[in-house]
């Protein structure tokens, strides 16, 4: 018969080094020996890491669940095979009942389930999982990143703080271990001249009958010891670095039983243990959760002051000893000091200086250093400014950004959410500054290179971003951004067939991406396709409400149907989500200049203006509703400012035309008008007898719809 608990070791084993194969295998002899929820469990779990997806959801739907984590990875895996009401079963809906079911989990089982309310279009619910998540874990990035992007109020410096009635994320393993001590299996450490205990746990501690060894190696320190640290966020491991934000030095923490010559019989010794493991907990909790005053501690004794301390009272290796002091300590010599030799004194002043090395690479424990405050800090830092990106107060959220440690500021999600904001003000330039030095430095990375490409787009920068979409699709052609970037090379050059088919190879690979569904829309309007383009523009708002290109999009094809009362209504969507666009605001007063409504569309103009003064196309929008308002002359200050910094675009000589011929400048209106025609011949030429013609010089009624 197969022994169940060495296979489970053995498969987790697999699973944590990646052989999932071999995982897979030995799961499936244990599943098929011992049928079982723990052993489906397990098996499931090989089949979704090696992406196995349908045969997880196969096995595990087909069982009675109870165990958590058995319907958190169903769920898990309905979500990944978008069966989104089974997901949603499997979790359960009441957000109070998850978080007290699913334990530790229940931050990951409240995020998921607040994707399923998001997908599904239960906005409210999504945000309110989104928050409890928060609540229980502040370290779920993830849900405030749903929550920003969704456009609820949330405050950073709220959300990013230890609630020390809730949170108990980080203690786990230590917890675990002191209330599962059955499962304690313990094992040399293998760290060179260090004897301490290293609990080693297997994940979900598979097993209740695990077999208890433990040895121990006691040897005199010769040298400094490598430092051993633990984490508060992934449990116990040996780190050799220095403490940073939310890790704790081994050393410097309250020591943990260590067993002595005296403990013959291994079992005895589990009780004292596991009351150590019990007091360690509390003081942890202490150190990692107190408040401010109370998180300060004092250096504890230094490692080489408790093994060669004079104070100590000599060794004994009697069994019967009822020493108070249970910890082992170096036999000291029976020399007295009177006789000490050249060679001890050398002995002891190396044994100073070693001191003294181990003292500076361990800083005194400190709030900052200890308890995750400044890893707590620096989200809140990061949240204010993505909150602020996301709001698109971009000048703001560039500020925040360049604010952050130069360290965080020089990594590559920093640089591309500045890079980002500068996209959203429409300084494409410097946005494809940025995005360059991404590429230089990391290669490899495809996020926001959909971005960058669209920016290229703007810049009329053929080659660059033919040779950009080309490495992503090299790099990666299951991968929807490199599908984009293509797109919108092609479409540079005018090959609108390319174009679409590119747009809707991406959509195809990443079908909730609202960006390529915006993309694909604005392609099928240029081709004049205008029912598919509303179709694309209205997938990507449900997707994403907060989306204003595709309610822009769905505003300009309005406005070529001259449905101007319905493009007003849909840029007035855009305008609610990006408040601070200039193209936005020069849109809606094109829409109240049709619908008559001079004075509004002036004044929206006028902020529009104001709002992005180097976009030409909002003085050219202005110049054309003052020369229909029936104010030629202010219209000129506009144009010839646009001819200066656009001298080769026809339509700014073509409306100087009209101004010209407005104003009984008959001369310099056919100068214009036949400097429009050399600069587009095909484009203008139409245009120009309707400005000379004596029956067409007032601009017909806009039709309304």
């Amino acid at each position: 018969m197969i022994v169940q608990e060495p296979i489970q070791v053995i498969v987790w084993d697999c699973l944590n080094n990646y052989e999932y194969d071999n995982a897979i295998f030995l799961a499936e002899r244990l599943h098929a020996e011992v049928a079982s929820e723990e052993t489906a469990f397990l098996l499931g779990t090989c089949y979704y890491r090696a992406r196995r997806l349908n045969e997880a959801h196969y096995l595990l739907q087909n069982i009675p669940l109870t165990l958590p984590q058995a319907r958190f990875l169903l769920a898990k895996c309905c979500v990944d095979l978008k069966l989104y009401k089974d997901a949603e079963i499997a979790l359960g809906t009441n957000l109070d009942i998850v978080a007290s079911e699913f334990g530790e989990q229940a931050p990951y089982a409240l995020q998921l389930l607040a994707k399923i309310f998001n997908t599904t279009e239960r906005r409210t619910k999504a945000a309110d999982a989104s928050r409890k998540a928060l609540a229980l874990n502040p370290f779920m990035w993830k849900s405030f990143l749903q929550l920003c992007n969704m456009g609820e109020k949330v405050e950073p410096h709220q959300v990013f703080q230890i609630n020390n009635a809730e949170f108990t994320f980080g203690v786990s393993t230590l917890v675990n271990l002191v209330s599962n001590s059955e499962n304690i299996s313990f094992v040399n450490s293998n760290i060179p001249n260090n004897a301490n205990v290293n609990a080693n746990v297997t994940p979900n501690n598979v097993s209740n009958r695990t077999p208890m060894t433990m040895s121990t190696s006691i040897t005199p320190e010769t040298q400094a010891p490598v430092k051993r640290m633990h984490s508060v966020f992934s449990g116990m491991a040996p780190i050799p670095f220095s403490p940073s934000f939310g890790m704790l030095p081994m050393e410097e923490s309250p020591i943990l039983y260590t067993p002595t010559l005296t403990d013959s019989n291994e079992q005895k010794a589990i009780p004292k243990i596991v009351n150590s493991l019990r007091a360690h907990v509390g003081q942890l909790k202490d150190a990692v959760f107190s408040p401010g005053p109370r998180c300060t501690l004092g250096p504890a004794p230094r490692r080489s002051s408790r093994l060669f301390s004079n104070n100590n009272s000599s060794y004994s290796v009697k069994e019967n000893n009822k020493s108070p002091s249970r910890k082992f300590v170096a036999p000291k010599s029976p020399r007295k000091n009177k006789q000490r030799t050249a060679k001890n004194i050398k002995s002891n002043s190396e044994t100073n200086e070693r001191t003294k090395n181990i003292e500076t690479l361990t800083p005194t424990i400190t709030p900052k250093n200890t308890n995750g405050v400044a890893l707590l800090n620096l989200l809140k830092e990061l949240g204010e400014a993505y909150k602020s990106l996301t709001l698109l107060d971009c000048k703001n959220a560039i500020k925040l950004f360049q604010e952050i440690p130069p360290k965080q500021l020089a990594s590559p999600w920093v640089q591309t959410m500045i890079a980002r904001a500068h996209y959203e003000l429409a300084q494409y330039d410097a946005a494809a500054k940025i995005f360059a030095e991404i590429r230089k430095q990391h290669p490899n990375r495809t996020e926001g290179m959909d971005i960058y490409s669209t920016c290229l787009w703007h810049l009329q920068r053929e080659a660059q971003l033919s040779a950009l979409a080309q490495e992503l699709v090299e790099l990666d052609k299951n991968n929807s951004i490199s599908w984009l970037a293509a797109g919108n090379c092609f479409s540079l050059h005018k090959e609108r067939e390319t174009a679409l088919k590119f747009f809707k190879r991406a959509v195809q690979i990443d079908p909730e991406a609202a960006y390529a569904h915006a993309l694909l829309g604005h392609e099928y309007a240029v081709a004049e396709e205008t029912d598919k383009a509303l179709t694309s523009f209205r997938t990507a708002v449900s997707i994403d409400p907060r989306n204003y290109v595709a309610w822009f999009g769905i505003a300009t094809v309005y406005a070529r149907q001259e449905r101007w009362k319905a493009s007003e209504v849909h840029i007035r969507r855009a305008l609610a989500v990006h408040p601070h666009s200039g193209v936005l605001r020069c849109q809606l007063g094109l829409a109240q200049a049709a619908l008559g409504k001079m004075d509004r569309a002036l004044a929206t103009l006028e902020r529009a203006v104001a709002l992005d003064t180097e976009n030409p196309l909002c003085r050219f929008h202005r110049a054309s509703v003052l020369l229909r308002a029936g104010r030629p002359q202010d219209a000129l200050s506009d144009l010839h400012h646009l001819k200066d910094i656009a001298p080769r675009e026809s339509l700014v000589y073509y409306l100087l035309g009209k101004v010209h011929n407005k104003l009984g400048n008959s001369h310099l209106a056919l100068m214009h008008f036949s400097w429009a025609t050399d600069l587009d011949p095909k484009g203008t030429g139409g245009h120009i007898k309707e400005g000379f013609d004596p029956s067409k010089q007032e601009d017909p009624p806009e039709r309304t719809s």
